[in-house]
């Protein structure tokens, strides 16, 4: 019979809700993968979706709006993105933390920040990844 000590029990990553894709296409934009690859080749930069955060919804694939600033690719995004690939974060995962308050960066206020709101704070948004992975990463089935 099992017991607690000898059961893990299995952990999954959250899925996504629809109303976070809403609230990424409301604040930041979602456009598709084609559109940006598009604005990239039109500034001469054919290889920079190589290093594109990409979202699956659907059947579609697209890029959320908050990686890029000033119609670039905003360079801390994408270090946390490289980070949260060696974590075996998912990207919709990923994509969803990022838009998402965290209990451990509050304002004075006591309501969490959203990491896209600190992307000053990379040192500690990465350890702040790490301990979501950590919490959400699937245990592995052991035989």
């Amino acid at each position: 019979m099992p017991t607690a000590s000898n059961v893990r029990a299995e952990r999954f990553w959250p899925a996504v809700p629809e109303h976070i894709w809403d609230s990424i296409r409301e604040a930041f934009t979602l456009p598709t993968a084609a559109e940006l690859e598009t604005h990239f080749q039109a500034l001469g930069d054919a290889s920079a979706m190589q290093r594109a955060v990409r979202v699956f919804i659907g059947e579609g694939t697209f890029c959320p709006g908050f990686q890029l600033k000033d119609g670039l690719f905003h360079e801390p995004v994408l270090d946390l993105f490289r980070h949260a690939m060696a974590l075996k974060i998912p990207h919709n995962v990923f994509a969803a933390w990022m838009v998402s308050p965290l209990s451990g960066l509050v304002d004075q206020s006591g309501s969490g920040f959203r990491p896209v709101d600190q992307l000053g704070n990379t040192g500690q948004l990465q350890d702040a990844l790490l301990a979501f992975a950590d919490r959400y990463r699937p245990i592995e089935k052991r035989s």
